[in-house]
């Protein structure tokens, strides 16, 4: 006959794989993508104008929100086109013939959790200076549009939603796991004092 201190300990592994597997489940969901390389890379000097220019994140991109701008002192976009995604690469295509100059990338996207996330990339080509801007100065891609940011808010509360099932799954197992363990208690205590 299994004693009840095994059953008891059973009982706590249970509970303790039930809870681990939600929080490892849900983890994941509450990190956010990183820029993780680009190419150019942040203050690379190129000897001669890239054809395109590619981002790599550490998760998957959203394919909805993701825009990226590659421009000059003068604020003229370079980019041909719309950004590529293919999982966690975005790459756009530039105009050729771009002149010596300093340049900088300004991309936004959307990481795997449904949050916006955004940056700046500076290079050069040949002898240029790197571009300067002030700091107060809008790069347009800080801040997501209306119908990106309803998308991503709806996308978050999704994911907001998926996190809340998991946590009240893992809490309705340890009620269940909880009532077993008291319904064992009491049979066993119920079954010495029969025996008393």
């Amino acid at each position: 006959m299994v004693s009840i201190h095994t059953r008891f300990a059973a009982a706590i592994v249970a509970v303790g794989l039930t809870f681990g597997s939600v929080f490892v489940v849900a983890a994941p969901a509450t990190a956010h993508d990183d820029l993780i390389s680009s190419d150019p890379g942040e203050g690379e000097s190129l000897a001669v104008a890239p054809e395109s220019v590619t981002l790599t994140f550490s998760g998957d991109i959203l394919p909805m929100g993701a825009a990226v701008v590659v421009a000059d002192g003068d604020g003229r976009d370079w980019v041909v086109g719309e950004p590529e995604r293919r999982d966690n690469v975005v790459t756009v295509t530039l105009e050729p013939d771009m002149p010596e100059a300093g340049y900088e990338v300004r991309w936004r996207v959307v990481s795997e959790d449904g949050h916006p996330i955004s940056g700046l990339i500076p290079f050069t080509i040949g002898d240029a200076e790197p571009l300067e801007r002030a700091a107060a100065e809008d790069t347009a891609l800080d801040t997501p549009d209306d119908e990106t940011s309803t998308q991503s808010q709806s996308t978050q509360e999704s994911a907001g939603a998926m996190r809340l099932v998991l946590i009240g799954a893992g809490g309705a197992a340890l009620a269940v796991a909880a009532f077993a363990l008291l319904s064992l208690i009491r049979r066993r205590k119920t079954g010495t004092d029969d025996g008393t």
